[in-house]
């Protein structure tokens, strides 16, 4: 029988080639987005798991609140210091700086540019607490020498042509300053999955001695990240409060923000992927019930046969097996077909989730390949089941009779199905325009500054006190219209940050991080940012700053000018106050903001500039080679700069999108189907009406009826649905944009106008054929 079934089943899949297409279809897009994210999904929670005692280990951040926006940042390094000694329960410690760096190699005593980079500056304990493997020598070994560096063995490969480089001169620009390293020692590539895929790494001590041990000894320093792995039996909650009861100590605080262990495997779960982990299983839903509702309407036409079997004594056993043999067959061809298209897809994949997985590496745990396989065994099992409740239970006298009825149960459910299609469809465009909303409005808005006509290069350490002369000489160019200095520009990953201890308006002590960067006297006019009091810096006054509304507001303070506020144990006088500028991104709400007059300590020129950028850039360069002798040239753009900003936003933008495209496509696959079985149940009655003088809008109307019932109900349910949703996604932004009616509005009639356009091209063709061939044998 089951071959029998076999046959029959594959001969009328080839009979029906257009309803076959558009059912595999479905599948193919549903399986594809179902491996698809499995791809990116095992690879995001894989992060770290390998590591020894994972469970065990856990990353430390401290969180705080002022007013209704919290704020996240690392703990001061000086409270991990000897962690282990001062605490039983924990049994290792490491901390480690990230700091973005460009690479270059020494050949022939010229320097050329190999990388601009991550560096991580790291604990000699760090090979300890985190599983690396040395090719070539060892982690004790490695960090004896002086300013010693660290690669893998991809970086040895593609950068010096051979893994022999032990004792290779490489030198770093950090903090703009040129430095010397060494290479000391070779580790296998890092993984992928992992927090600490670091391919260069240098020693923190050394790092730390380079820029003055004191910054990092400082209660109030925030640039390293820091770790800890805890005996099994220990509580978590005792311990950080025990920890927080130090750190109270230690920054002269009434009370500690609240601190956060965070499991190493969990580090890199966030809100994003949990959306696309959701996405993908709300696309593969819909691409099974898109089978269902049209594997549903095709054994309607094929009841006819059934009766005849159930007559002669066939039992509901063996219509369920017909299903179950008809839904195998498409899942094969749809998992097969999904597969190859995956494997073309796959190297494209990275430009929209921004992730370089190893392919293989996924393939060869199988996962992925069993969860689809489990995947179209619960499609077969979920299609055969439905398609069972909703035809099942037909009478074989009725079915022979042409008094065909899906009853009661069978109508509710096959409407609810396709309801929930277009209930998922109006959402997800919904959510693809609040995206493209809320990224057009960060990167529209106004940032308190021009960033129009706005250029940034680099000056070395060393070339500094030829800033003044050569900001003289590019000023000389009528083109040229403000050259400024600093020592950290908009939109860095971080700059210098302090905590300060400080008094509310209300008398209670107050802890506050606070950025600070060296500026000279031009900085605000160059950058076009606004004073609301005082206009600059003043002649001959030391330890001078100015400061931004935020800071003045958290403190209640009215007359600022010629105040003082302590930063690192340094009393600095106000000068004056900027309005609000957003300094980082606009997922951030801006901070307290310290601007010290200090030329002396700049690292970057800021130039606004008219006429041809080219032009601009070849005179910067020249000027540079001049008077900068020791300065590499490099420039950025601040439009590419705040395009470079929000590229996570990009992606996420641009997988919401596919999603629509794809979820829009299945739908209208759907409805294809759906309306073109409608018109062949209704041929009869369209002939009828036709007869008795309906025109062919008469019957359009009729047939499209339903349809516009269907998108109106899943507009209503999906609205509350999607709104909910997308607010608590803008939640994640400090400044965002409204969620207007119109996005949902124009989502529904989008929905209705893609069903009015599909169902009424089928509709058309029912209500333009001759009434005749509808009623010859009546």
């Amino acid at each position: 029988m089951f071959k029998l079934y076999f046959i029959r089943e594959l001969r009328s899949l080839l009979k029906n080639k257009y309803i076959s297409v558009l059912k595999v279809s479905g599948l193919i897009i549903g399986l594809w987005v179902f491996m698809a994210a499995g791809y990116y999904v095992l690879h995001e929670t894989s992060f770290d798991s390998f590591q020894d005692s994972a469970g065990n280990k856990f990353s430390m951040e401290a969180r705080d609140q002022f007013g209704e926006d919290y704020f996240q940042f690392p703990l001061p390094y000086v409270l991990f210091e000897s962690l282990p000694d001062r605490y039983p329960e924990v049994v290792k410690s490491t901390s480690f700086d990230n700091r973005n760096s460009t690479i270059y190699i020494k050949q022939e005593n010229n320097l050329i540019k190999s990388d601009y980079t991550e560096i991580g500056f790291v604990e000699e304990n760090f090979f300890d607490f985190f599983s690396f493997s040395f090719i070539a020598g060892n982690a004790e070994e490695s960090f004896n020498a002086p300013n010693p560096l660290i690669i893998s063995e991809d970086i040895a490969t593609k950068r010096f042509g051979k893994l022999d480089v032990m004792g290779t001169p490489v030198s770093l620009i950090i903090n703009d300053q040129l430095i010397d390293f060494t290479i000391t020692g070779i580790i296998k590539n890092p993984a992928s999955n992992s927090n600490v895929s670091y391919h260069w790494i240098g020693s923190l001590s050394h790092f730390m001695q380079a820029q003055g041990k004191k910054d990092y000894q400082s209660d109030w320093n925030y640039q390293c990240k820091n770790f800890i792995e805890l005996t099994p039996e220990s509580d978590i909650s005792d311990f950080t409060a025990k920890l927080a009861q130090d750190y109270v100590r230690l920054a002269k605080l009434e009370k500690s923000p609240t601190l956060l262990l965070t499991k190493l495997s969990k580090i890199h779960i966030n809100m994003r992927l949990k959306i696309f982990i959701t996405l993908g299983v709300l696309i593969l839903l819909i691409s099974i019930i898109n089978y269902v509702l049209l594997s549903t309407i095709e054994k309607t036409q094929q009841m006819r046969l059934w009766g005849i079997e159930k007559v002669s004594g066939a039992k509901k056993s063996h219509l369920f097996l017909k299903n179950s043999i008809s839904v195998f067959i498409f899942s094969v061809i749809a998992f097969v077909i999904t597969f190859g298209l995956f494997k073309l897809t796959q190297p494209y994949f990275p430009n929209f989730v921004g992730n370089d997985v190893p392919f293989n590496a996924i393939l060869n745990t199988k996962k992925i390949i069993t969860g689809a396989l489990l995947c179209s065994f619960s499609i077969i099992l979920l299609s055969s089941f439905i398609n069972q409740l909703i035809s099942g239970n037909i009478k074989p006298i009725e079915i022979l009779q042409n008094k065909l009825s899906k009853g009661k149960a069978g109508k509710i459910l096959f409407n609810s199905l396709l309801t929930f299609q277009l209930m998922a469809f109006i959402a997800l465009i919904s959510a693809s325009m609040l995206v493209h909303k809320q990224l057009s409005f960060m990167q529209e808005s106004d940032l308190g500054f021009n960033k129009e006509s706005l250029i940034s290069m680099n000056i070395a350490p060393k070339d500094v006190h030829s800033y003044p002369v050569f900001k003289e000489e590019l000023l000389k160019n009528p083109n040229i219209r403000n050259v400024a200095g600093t020592n950290n520009l908009p939109l860095s990953r971080m700059g210098n940050i302090y905590g300060e201890v400080y008094t509310d308006s209300l008398g209670n002590q107050q802890m506050r991080a606070t950025e600070f960067i060296n500026v000279d006297k031009d900085f605000f006019n160059t950058m076009e940012i606004k004073f609301s009091q005082g206009n600059g810096f003043k002649e001959n006054v030391e330890n001078q700053c100015i400061v931004n509304q935020t800071l003045l507001d958290e403190r209640g303070v009215k007359d600022p000018l010629n105040e003082k506020i302590k930063l690192g144990g340094t009393e600095y006088r106000i000068s004056g106050v900027i309005e609000d500028f957003h300094n980082k991104s606009m997922q951030m709400s801006i901070q307290p903001f310290v601007a010290h007059y200090s030329p002396d300590n700049i690292s970057h020129a800021i130039v606004r500039f008219s006429g041809n950028p080219s032009e601009i850039i070849e005179l910067m360069r020249k000027t540079a080679t001049t008077y900068l002798p020791n300065t590499i040239f490099e420039y950025e753009f601040f439009d590419q700069r705040i395009a470079a900003a929000y590229k996570t936003e990009r992606k996420f933008s641009n997988i919401i999108n596919l999603l629509t495209t794809l979820s829009i496509f299945i739908a209208v696959l759907g409805l294809l189907g759906v309306s073109y079985f409608s018109s062949l149940l209704r041929i009869k009655e369209i002939g009828i009406r036709k007869v008795n003088g309906a025109r062919i809008g008469e019957v359009l109307m009729v047939l499209n009826r339903d349809f516009v019932k269907w998108v109106g109900f899943a507009f209503v349910i999906a609205t509350p649905i999607a709104y909910y949703a997308m607010n608590k996604w803008l939640e994640n932004f400090a400044y965002k944009t409204s969620l207007s009616w119109w996005i949902f509005a124009l989502a529904g009639f989008l929905a209705l106008g893609i069903a009015l356009l599909t169902v009424s091209w089928q509709s058309w063709m029912a209500a333009t054929k001759n009434p005749v061939e509808a009623l010859r044998y009546e």
